[in-house]
């Protein structure tokens, strides 16, 4: 009991100087930084004046638990990137070298060169002229691809063609010394065509006929087909059929006009001569048709060529 008065009494001697005053006049900012410090010192003075009363007393205080502060979560270490493999740069190996595009044949002089053009609706076109020897003439023409095409040169004396494609790929050298050439257009755009006399000068007549190709339209087996015919000419057809298919024809107006039917490698089934106005038949081989309407009229006239495969 004696214990808890002497601790009682020195508990109200603490609270009694922590309510003492100041009697110092000081301006209102000293009297809060002088008021911290009055406070701050008379608080420690008190608290040692306990601690020395308790340790004399023999009394040992309940010690405070002291907060330990958390373990702090390991980091873990940054990964090391692992670098990445590198393949190894490839042998360079041999490349074959692309084979040299031949070069169109320069003509000198413009009037060397005319370009052939066909009239609406027609396919084919004769040209005439007359060079002197030992000269080459040029002229240019434009077809698609897959079109079919016929060359054929006559003259009066020796004289010969070549045929360029627009790359520059040469599918005839004047020194075949050819007069004629049919096959499929492989590149679309200008062909040319050289015609190159020998020692005499040389009339000339060039031919140049290029197919308008037919397709069926999906999931049918025939079309009508129009052109508008110029007077005494003829309009080139190209079809695709199999061997055994039936094929039939008819051309209207069936007055002055004619069909001539055959294989692109010059297998006839009709020939003009035979002056078919329709046909029906079994086709022999598979593959392209060249279908001529030939008209023997004196006006141009709108023709239709009716084609049903099956």
């Amino acid at each position: 009991m004696k214990k808890i008065a002497i601790a009682i009494f020195l508990l109200s001697i603490l609270a009694a100087c922590g309510n003492q005053s100041s009697t110092n006049p000081l301006s209102e900012s000293q009297t809060q930084v002088a008021l911290h410090a009055d406070a701050t010192s008379t608080k420690g003075a008190a608290e040692a004046l306990v601690q020395m009363t308790l340790t004399a007393m023999g009394f040992t205080p309940t010690p405070t638990s002291t907060s330990i502060p958390p373990t702090p979560t390991p980091v873990p270490p940054t990964a090391t990137p692992v670098p990445t493999e590198v393949p190894p740069t490839p042998e360079p190996t041999a490349t074959a070298l692309p084979t040299t595009v031949p070069t169109v044949i320069p003509i000198t002089y413009s009037s060397q060169i005319s370009r052939i053009q066909f009239a609406l609706g027609t396919t084919n076109l004769t040209t005439e002229g007359r060079l002197s020897a030992n000269t080459i003439k040029r002229y240019v023409f434009w077809a698609d691809k897959n079109q079919y095409m016929e060359i054929l040169l006559s003259g009066s004396s020796d004289a010969y063609i070549a045929l360029f494609s627009p790359s520059g790929k040469k599918l005839v050298d004047l020194d075949q010394k050819l007069s004629s050439y049919q096959g499929y257009v492989s590149e679309r755009g200008d062909w040319y065509i050289d015609i190159q006399t020998g020692n005499f000068d040389t009339n000339y007549s060039l031919y140049l006929g290029i197919t308008q190709n037919l397709h069926f339209g999906y999931g049918t087996y025939g079309m009508d087909a129009s052109a508008a015919l110029p007077a005494g000419m003829t309009h080139n057809f190209l079809a695709w059929a199999r061997q055994g298919q039936t094929i039939n024809l008819s051309v209207s107006p069936e007055d002055n006009f004619t069909l001539s039917i055959q294989h692109v490698n010059g297998t006839a089934l009709v020939s003009k001569s035979d002056k078919f106005t329709s046909f029906e038949g079994v086709l022999p081989e598979t593959g392209d048709y060249i279908i001529d309407v030939v008209s023997t009229s004196s006006v141009p006239t709108m023709i239709t060529l009716g084609i049903y495969i099956k």
